[in-house]
Parts: structure tokens; sequence; C-alpha cells
């Protein structure tokens, strides 16, 4: 397009230029009644046209008119088109009768549909940049705008923009198509900006929108057992104004309570706090879960699964003791001195057939609750200790089957010896005969006056019991190093694993000191003498250390009680990123009863899927010994639990179990709701536009075409300028002018 204009750009002031052609206006009639009386009014008022034309010509020069031509072109500016390619995409476009079509259909359809398609005008009319973004932005060509897929794990739409704003230098604008789901990390607040105006073309309907679900979940991951511990999370829902819906809050398969919900507004936000008491210790799967309502489109967002390890807040210890002595003295005072040991303890000081000379009621002594403690509170404890208690003279045998069924179901056991113990308190033919970790036939005796030192054997090397130093000729000098002991009980033979021996001064071997056991779920300790509180007496005598003593009874409590760390099959890995479809490495260790790596165990491994479901894994063993791997691939999220059990040779040697949960990093389809308020900021900020996907049409095309042309016109205006007075022909009508008006006074007489 061509355009010329004529400019002044003298230097005459208006005032100037006023004065000049009121002067020359003067002389013009001046010249008027000079010559009136001489010509004729017709050849007066020639001349003066004649002069008058040179006068104006002659002024328009002063004022250096300049004659303005422009040239407008039209330039083909670049456009930014962005694409939503994430999980979000993928819900459906609307809850009515074309809900089936996804919003990444909608997306392609509204692009490439109609024979003159919107890409392709596009295309045409702009130097188009076309980029597909998720967590990353990547930039695509049209013909692979076809094969778009949500797949994305996550959207950084505010992210996205910048860097596309910075990557198309020159740009007229930014379209994105989008429906604005999980915004990364960054929020609209403080540096963010953006220089170029952003249409964005809003995918997915608000209206109509129905959803309920669990957001926001706060839960411990680490819980104690007795203590009570609190979930804080929000119920939110879309489209349900009116339904009093319930919520469920389970353990594994098992309810622990529900509780109803009325949804009295829209959109509807509730925050909850539940309690709950673990009385087991180890991995616990919860779930919390709100029924599927009609026209959800998210189901998996109506339930949370989430794991809490439980641990003990103190071991729980009772003791018997059969006769206040050194022995209990100086095992009383190494638990009490343990933080993490709840003592329960008592001294028994008569029998029933002891006389007294006063009235039962009148003495200080309270009687033995034999019936709370083994009827009703044993299940309370993690072990239970023996120490040269006799049970003969105190209750009768059906007591000590409540012991040994506390033992089959996972409890402790240890017996002291003593005069009263072991053969010698008769349990040889008692219900703890079978629970011990040693063979008694009725001729075990008790030994005093002996002098026998601690012999540290094979399975005392590595076992953690006996484990005084991590560094094992440290360990094994400091046990060479212990006071030697004066008493023993004789047994017919071991059952369990012998840690310590007894040998006289000069022999090599001797009798089972110190063996330790299992006995259905749970553990069982033999103690043969009732002297080693002397590790601890004698050791304080002579100025050392009594952490040999301390640190065996600590050890060995943890050990009864079955703390994970010392497990002999621990699952020590769960890697991978845990995200459906991708692969977890899985290891596990295995020891032998003597706490000694083997590569040569029977390892059994499953996975419990978030269905019940269980899943046998294939496990090899690794370079490192008694170390196995395996590997496992998951197809959903969810919480999983993986279960490790070994043997060796027919023996079972343990098991371990853990949970761990599979999800994907991002929360893209937690909530489907499209977000148009982030589309109004953005468009405030950047002096763009939100436009609903389904009001797009040639209209709102239009209507961007011209705010974007508004905003940043696509024109080139070329600008040439030339000065009349350098055109000759200009000076040749002024001398053409002046010559008329001289012929025509010469031709009527006037020169």
């Amino acid at each position: 397009m061509n355009m010329s204009d004529i400019f002044f750009v003298g230097g005459i002031p208006w005032w100037g230029t006023t004065l000049i052609a009121l002067g020359a206006a003067a002389l013009l009639i001046h010249q008027y009644f000079i010559l009136r009386e001489r010509l004729s009014i017709r050849q007066n008022t020639l001349l003066i046209l004649l002069r008058g034309a040179v006068y104006t010509l002659l002024i328009l020069f002063l004022l250096g008119p300049v004659l303005v031509e422009q040239r407008i072109s039209k330039l083909r500016r670049p456009l930014v088109l962005l694409i939503d390619t994430s999980q979000s995409m993928g819900l459906p476009s609307s809850q009515d009768g074309d809900g089936k079509k996804s919003r990444m259909d909608l997306v392609k359809e509204k692009l490439l549909g109609g024979r003159d398609s919107l890409i392709e005008r596009l295309a045409r009319d702009y130097d188009l940049r076309l980029f597909r973004f998720d967590t990353k932005l990547v930039p695509i060509g049209l013909a692979s705008l076809k094969e778009l897929e949500a797949h994305g794990e996550g959207t950084n739409l505010l992210e996205a923009l910048q860097e596309a704003e910075r990557n198309a230098g020159g740009a007229a604008g930014i379209i994105v198509l989008s429906d604005g789901i999980a915004n990364g990390g960054k929020d609209l607040a403080g540096s963010f900006s953006l220089r170029l105006p952003v249409f964005s073309v809003a995918v997915g309907k608000t209206e109509g929108f129905t959803d309920l679900r669990i957001a926001d979940l706060l839960s411990p991951e680490l819980a104690f057992r007795g203590r009570e511990l609190k979930l804080s999370f929000t119920v939110k829902a879309y489209g349900l104004t009116g339904k009093t819906v319930p919520l469920y809050f389970t353990r594994g398969r098992n309810l622990i309570s529900t509780r109803s919900i009325t949804i009295d507004r829209d959109p509807f936000e509730q925050q909850i706090t539940l309690t709950y008491t673990p009385k087991k210790i180890g991995p616990h799967s919860f779930t919390l879960s709100l029924p599927l309502q009609v026209g959800e489109q998210i189901i998996q967002n109506n339930k949370k699964e989430f794991k809490i390890v439980v641990h003990r807040d103190k071991i729980r210890v009772l003791t018997l003791s059969g006769t206040p002595s050194w022995n209990y003295r100086f095992l009383r005072l190494a638990l009490k001195q343990d933080p993490f040991i709840d003592l329960v303890s008592f001294v028994f000081l008569r029998t029933p057939t002891d006389g007294v000379d006063v009235p039962e009621n009148q003495l200080s002594l309270i009687p033995f609750p034999i019936d709370v403690i083994f009827l009703q509170e044993l299940k309370n404890f993690d072990l239970i200790i023996f120490d040269n208690l006799s049970y003969r003279s105190y209750f009768n045998r059906r007591y000590l089957e409540k012991v040994r069924d506390f033992v089959r179901d996972g409890g402790g056991f240890a017996m002291l010896g003593g005069v009263n113990s072991f053969g010698s308190g008769g349990y040889w033919e008692s219900p703890l005969g079978e629970v011990l970790p040693v063979e008694l036939d009725g001729e075990e005796g008790y030994e005093t006056g002996a002098h026998l030192r601690p012999v540290l054997e094979f399975a005392g090397k590595a076992h953690p019991i006996t484990r005084i130093f991590p560094d094992p000729l440290a360990n094994h000098e400091a046990w060479k190093k212990m006071p030697p002991l004066t008493t023993l009980n004789r047994v017919a033979r071991p059952r369990g694993e012998v840690l310590l021996s007894a040998a006289p001064s000069r022999a090599s071997r001797g009798w089972p000191l110190l063996t330790v056991g299992k006995f259905g779920k749970g553990r069982t300790l033999a103690f043969l003498s009732d002297d080693f509180w002397r590790w601890n007496f004698i050791a304080v005598g002579r100025k050392e250390s009594s952490q040999g003593h301390q640190k065996l009874i600590r050890q060995a409590m943890r050990w009864l009680s079955q703390e994970p760390s010392f497990e002999q099959v621990r699952i020590t890995l769960i890697g991978g990123s845990r995200r459906p479809g991708e692969k977890i490495e899985i290891r596990v260790k295995v020891l032998k009863d003597d706490f000694t790596p083997t590569s040569h165990a029977n390892l059994r491994l499953q996975v419990l899927g978030p269905d019940g479901e269980r899943i046998p894994l294939e496990v090899a063993p690794e370079n490192v010994e008694g170390e196995y791997i395996g590997e496992f691939t998951p197809n959903i999220e969810g919480s999983y639990g993986l279960v490790a059990e070994a043997e060796l040779s027919g023996k079972p040697l343990g098991k371990d179990r853990k949970n761990f949960l599979v999800t994907f990093a991002h929360e893209e389809i937690e909530d489907g709701l499209p977000r148009v308020e982030l589309f109004k900021r953005i468009a405030e900020l950047s002096h763009g536009e939100v436009i609903p996907v389904s009001q797009w049409n040639e209209k709102s095309w239009e209507r961007i075409v011209s705010k974007l042309e508004r905003l940043n016109p696509s024109q080139i205006v070329e600008r040439r300028e030339t000065p009349l007075a350098s055109i000759p022909w200009l000076a040749a009508l002024i001398l053409l002018l002046l010559g008329s008006e001289w012929w025509l006074r010469r031709s009527w007489g006037l020169v």
C-alpha cells in the first residue's frame, strides 16, 4: 500500500508566516485600487489573481514544503503455539454425551478439523513456532501434531510460557491450549512476568464437573506402639451438593473407623483429623477411601494409601526372681539404666509354706498377682525373664503353658542360672522344657566353687548379643579379659546356638554358658550361671569399664524382643523411582543362626499388590556373601508389601517385611477441574485473553488477530521525503506565472 502527503518543515514561526501573508494581501489590495482606474474589472482581477498565485507559491516555499511518500508492507511475524500433553489432558473433555472424547482429542480436532484448518491458516499467516509441554518444553513439527498423546507426568505451565518467550524473539504473541492443571512449583507472585500477550484456550468444562477426592494428606512415617498418632487430610468435592458420603479408614483389610461427610456447598472442602493408636510393631499399610460417585471422571483420587512403620516406644520386660541376689541387683541396675526398657520386676521373698508369726493382713509384702500377670497382662510384655526361680514353689504348670504360648506367638523368654533354675528347678518336665534352647533330662545339677572362664564360640563371634565391639579382634580380646565365673548349671546338651561356653582355666572347651534359640515365632535365651554379675562388679573394682556386662544385657533384651536390626533376614534396599512401569531393584541380606552371612539359603521373595494378589519374584545371590537381589516392575499405583522368608537346610532363618508406595511424582490427575482462574491471571499480567475451547471459532480467532495487531503491529512503513523546492517544474510554474503577468501588463500598456 502506497500513501503520500505534504508536510511543512520550514523554520518560520506561525506568526511570522501570518505577517507575511497579511503583507502580501495588503500589496494585492493596493495594486487592485491603483489599476482599477486604468484597466477594466476583468483585466484587473486577472492580474491580481496571477500576482496572488505567485505570492502564495513564494510563501509556501518559505514554509519548507516537503512531499512525504509512505509504503506499508505487512510482515510474517513469529507466533508461538503451546500444546499441553500432560496426563490430565487425557481426561474426558466434558461429562455430557461427548464425554468419551479426551481433552487432547478436542485440541487436535480444533486445530486440524475442517478443509482449511486453523493450524494451516496459522502456518500461512505467521511464522508458526509449535511446542508441546508437560514438565519440559519440546519443539515439534506440524506433521507430529496428529500423533500427540497425553502422557506427561506433570505440567510446568508458567515455566513453559517463560521459556517459550525467551526462545521466540520478535513473536507477536503466545497461544496456549491447556487445562491449566498442576502448575509445577511456580506461582504468579514475585518475579513472574511476560512481555508477550498470552491467549489461553481453556480446555475442559467446569460446568457440571463432578469429583470427590482426598487431598493434602499429612501422616507420620514413624509411630510408636501404644502412642496415639494423628492423620490430617482434606475432603474436596465438586458438583455433589446435598450428598452425604461415608469415609472409611482401614488398616490392611480391617476397618478401623468410618464417618459420614455431608456436602453442603459447591465447591466443598473440609479438613478432617483422625487418630489411631497402633498396638503392633512393624510396617502397617493404611487406606482412606470414599465411595465412587455417579458422574465422576477421576476414580483414583477417591482413595489414599500410605504406610507407617510402628516402633517400640520401650521394650517391656517382666522379671521374676526367686530370691534377692547380686545377680538380680546388677541385672536390675543394667535394665533400669536403659531408657528404652520399661521394667516390671517381682522378687519372691517367701513361699506359701513359709510360716510367719503375724496375721496375713499385717504383712508389708504384697502377694504375687499370679492371675493378673499370667492370664491378663502377659500379652502386654515383650519378654519374660526367670531369674533363679523354681515355679513349683509358687504356681502350677498351667501358668507355664501361658508362658509357652506367649513365646510361640512371638514373645521372648530368658532363663538365668541358679540353684532353682533349669533341671534343678524342675523345668525338664514342665511346658518350658520344649521352649528352652537347651535340653534337660532331670539329671542336671548346679555347681559352685568352680573357676570357669568365658570362651567366645564361633557363633558368638558374629552374634549381636555377644558382639560388644564391632571389630572382631577387639571383641575377642574383650571376652578373654572377662573375670571367671564360679557357678554353672549343667545341662544335657544345647538345642540352639552356643555363643559362650564355660571352660576350666587350662581347657580349650567347656560346657554351654550362653545359648540362644527359637520357639515358634519367639526367641529364647539360657544363661547357665547366676554369677555373671561379676563381669560388672569386678571390672568396676579394677577401675575398668563395665561395658561388657551392660552391653551384653542391652543387646540380649533387643535380640529377644526382635528388634529389626537383629533380624537374620533383612530387606536392605528397595531402590528405583517407584513409579508404575519402572523397574525396582530389591536387595535382601540373609544371615545364619550364628549371624554369619550365607549365600546358600532358600530365599522366597514375594510382592503383595494393592489388590491383595501375591507375586513371587526370582532372586539370585549377589557377589557379596549373604546378599540377594531381585527385580520387580509395578503396573499400577498403590501401596505394595514385600515379604522375604529364608530357610537353610529346612530350618527357618527368619522373615522380613517392608511396605513401599508406587505413585507418580506429580498429582497430575488428582484434581481434574480446569484452572480457568489461573488463565485469567495470566491474561491480566500479559494483556492477553482467555477463550473457553467451546467458544473457539472464526469470530474469536479474528478477535485474537485484531488484538495481536493492536498490541504488536506486524507491518513496516517505508517513508520517503522530497522537498518541493527541489522540484524543477515548480520553479518553472512560478516563472511562467510571472512571465504571463508581465506579458499582460505590456499588452495592456502598463509597461
